[in-house]
């Protein structure tokens, strides 16, 4: 087929200083080409989403995959090539080390179905492919240039023969695309004008089928097919006032924002729907949309779990599922699907699946009186004074307890949330450190230090956070939500953060390096507080490197020169200590956890010990990531399971890692890379935080919306009684008197 020729396009646009086509959205750009095209840099440019791209087009679905749900995005193509059965990278040693290279394999690349109804995704028009294909004698100047400081490892087999072959593949795909009706332009360079092809003999155009006549009786039909499997608009209109037995019909009830009993069987299970809130700035609660399903027994009162019903989403209540059967202990009697709700655009529906049955009912509020009785209780024990927040609407118990908590944990910071005093600093990391040399729960190195390994008992609860990237307001809610502060301050509970709790990477802040310095403050109080429920794992952003840097911005050595100058050569010596002092990999029967990656080799706990002998496994634990084509060094499903082996672990054991968000709308992701039991955990997402914890003999995934709890918190003060002490400011703090008592942990030890 001969190629197809190209012309400007004249109708222009600029986004953050790019030429892109007129017609083109910005958030529907994915940038591609061969190696040293500049992708990387043109990303960067406009702020989108570098690197972690790779993209084989020969698989079925690859137009629905996770990855291009963010954009504009850096993408790496995997290609199926004549006489190869897997698809490879045009960098992939399979591809360079044919002798000729081989043409790409047109054929094979799977096409995403037509649009062909109103309501259907068209997914020809969803994305826009901007291939950057330079001159070959232009990629092989620049990849020459950058292979000699050995940055990239695809520029081990370089020549100017490979560069011409590897353009010329992506021009190839580019052109296929385009024939096929995607919507495809080229251009040479960043700053090049883009080129679309030009295909007089209307190839591409025909290639697309009309779109089914559009008519009104079109339009409801589908409407129709549409809302039936959403369950929109099905069933019977209910106006719920008392218990209603569920039939075989669905029943649909209007969102009144009323909580609704649901009674599973003949009173074998009882759970509660409740409309899911969150905390404004003046402590007020406001409804989110969704709503949360959870069980009256154990609902705040002991660590648990939930479900959320978002909108226009449905769930399946039942005991097939691992993770409800350990939120809810669904007895026998609960079928494995035994109901289903939709939350719809008016209405939430019900549709039972179960012979046993299934009954729905409104939940009788509690007089009023009685709800003022008890929140004056709740008050005089927390005394909490009204400074600014409204507490005597305060009627909701959830949001009343999580402001008692918010309370005790201002009494255990010292004070209000900002930087602390360069003295008090100094003090407040010299007693952690002092602690780290002595902390519980880590074998001794044969230097007589705790080594690289910390060995949770099962008695503990697991709470593990992720890469908090200076993000307070997300370590406030999670400690005021669930019962996970009752269960540090009663010792049957461990907040595990696995590293990276500094460097903000929130767009135009990667500079701002005041809150990684309050949230390290708010860390070390927890620490001494709760000394042995309390540990940090150690991540790549732990450190002064000159190496660690984002979008060009050396943050390492920023956070370095930042500690140095607000708190002092002596402090920034003191958090280095502290970085060298860490653990790197964190275990229990419940889980196992690192903060970035499985080793690429066997281990063994000895190994893990004495870390401090082998800088190269520490690099591994911190640094890598999972494996792809432009990263074959990269960890697989092998290791994973290798490194549960030599841990003696189960090969159900959860292994958790942070380090690699696979997108930026999500916080925690399950079964990573197809790999069972293989989550990432991102804890610095601002809107909402993941977080994994135990209930009942699983680990399960949480998620909550993230509240501006800081201003709060600082709004709070306390009186002065006979029975409590007001919180201080200074670096001793409440956590002395803590230090008094026997910790909880220690008489767990001892089996007390």
């Amino acid at each position: 087929m001969p190629d197809l020729s190209t012309q400007p396009v004249e109708s222009l646009q600029r986004l953050k200083g790019i030429e892109f086509p007129g017609d083109v959205r910005f958030r529907q750009i994915l940038v591609t080409g061969p190696p040293g095209a500049g992708k990387s840099t043109m990303i960067r440019r406009l702020g989108g989403w570098s690197e972690e791209g790779y993209l084989d087009i020969s698989r079925k679905y690859w137009w629905r995959s996770e990855m291009l749900s963010v954009r504009p995005r850096e993408i790496h193509l995997g290609l199926p090539m004549l006489g190869m059965v897997d698809a490879v990278s045009v960098y992939d040693p399979a591809f360079l080390d044919c002798d000729p290279l081989p043409s790409v394999d047109l054929a094979r690349i799977a096409l995403p179905p037509r649009q062909l109804f109103f309501l259907s995704v068209d997914w020809y028009r969803r994305y826009v492919f901007d291939f950057l294909l330079p001159p070959p004698e232009l990629v092989f100047e620049r990849r020459s240039a950058r292979a000699r400081h050995h940055t990239h490892p695809v520029d081990a087999q370089l020549s100017l023969a490979i560069c011409t072959a590897q353009v010329e593949v992506f021009r190839q795909v580019a052109e296929h695309l385009h024939r096929k009706g995607f919507n495809v332009y080229v251009r040479e360079g960043i700053d090049s004008t883009p080129q679309r092809f030009v295909d007089p003999s209307g190839i591409a155009a025909a290639a697309i089928p009309r779109r089914r006549r559009f008519t009104f009786a079109n339009v409801l039909a589908r409407l129709k097919a549409f809302s039936a499997r959403l369950g929109f608009g099905v069933g019977r209109h209910l106006r719920l006032h008392g218990a209603y037995r569920l039939g075989d019909s669905k029943v649909r009830v209007t969102l009144g924002g009323l909580p609704i009993e649901i009674t599973l069987g003949l009173d074998d299970k009882r759970l509660r729907l409740y409309p899911e809130t969150r905390i404004n700035q003046l402590g007020e609660a406001v409804k989110v949309g969704s709503f949360v399903v959870v069980d009256p027994a154990t609902h705040l009162r002991q660590i648990g779990g939930f479900l959320r019903l978002s909108p226009k989403n449905w769930l399946v209540l039942g005991s097939d599922d691992r993770i409800q059967q350990a939120i809810f202990d669904y007895p026998e009697a609960v079928d494995g699907h035994h109901l289903a709700l939709i939350h719809g655009r008016d209405g939430l529906v019900f549709r039972n699946l179960s012979d046993a049955g299934t009954t729905i009912a409104p939940i009788v509020e509690e007089p009023k009186v009685i709800r003022l009785k008890r929140l004056r209780r709740l008050r005089k024990r927390s005394r909490l004074v009204d400074q600014g927040i409204p507490i005597a609407p305060m009627l909701d118990k959830a949001r009343a307890l999580r402001m008692n908590r918010l309370q005790r944990l201002r009494k255990i910071f010292g004070g209000p949330i900002r930087l602390v005093p360069r003295d008090q600093a100094l003090a407040l990391i010299e007693k952690v450190n002092r602690l780290m040399h002595n902390e519980v729960y880590r074998p001794r190195d044969d230097r007589g230090l705790p080594g690289g390994l910390l060995v949770l008992p099962r008695e503990l609860i697991p709470i593990v956070l992720a890469d908090m990237h200076a993000q307070v307001d997300n370590l406030l809610t999670v400690l005021t939500q669930n019962a996970f502060l009752e269960a540090l301050e009663d010792g049957t509970a461990a907040l595990i953060i696995l590293g990276d709790a500094v460097h903000c990477e929130v767009d135009g802040q990667l500079r701002a390096m005041e809150s990684s310095m309050i949230l390290m403050d708010l860390i070390f109080r927890l620490k001494l507080h709760f000394p042995e429920q309390v540990f940090y794992i150690r991540g790549n952003h732990d450190s002064f490197s000159e190496d660690l840097a984002k979008e060009g911005v050396p943050q390492g050595l920023l956070w370095a020169r930042e500690l140095s100058e607000l708190r002092g050569a002596v402090y920034q010596r003191a958090m280095g200590d502290f970085y060298r002092l860490l653990p790197y990999v964190v275990m229990s029967p419940d889980f196992l956890a690192c903060h970035a990656a499985a080793p690429k080799t066997k281990v063994s706990k000895k190994m893990l010990v004495q870390l401090y002998q082998r800088p190269e496994l520490v690099l591994e634990l911190i640094n890598n990531r999972l494996q792809r084509a432009n990263r074959p060094q990269g960890y697989t499903r092998r290791d994973v399971k290798r490194f549960r082996k030599n841990l003696s672990l189960d090969r159900e054991t959860p292994f958790i890692v942070g380090h690699t968000p696979i997108d930026r709308e999500e916080t925690l992701w399950l079964n990573v890379d197809g790999i069972d039991n293989h989550h990432v955990l991102f804890s610095a997402n601002p809107s909402q935080v993941g977080v994994f914890t135990r209930v009942g003999e699983t680990m399960v995934p949480l998620t909550y919306p993230v509240d501006e709890l800081t201003p709060i918190l600082n709004a709070m003060v306390f009186r002065r009684t006979a029975d409590a002490t007001e919180a201080t400011a200074g670096p001793g703090g409440p956590e002395d008197e803590a230090a008094a008592k026997e910790p909880a942990a220690r008489r767990l030890r001892q089996g007390g």
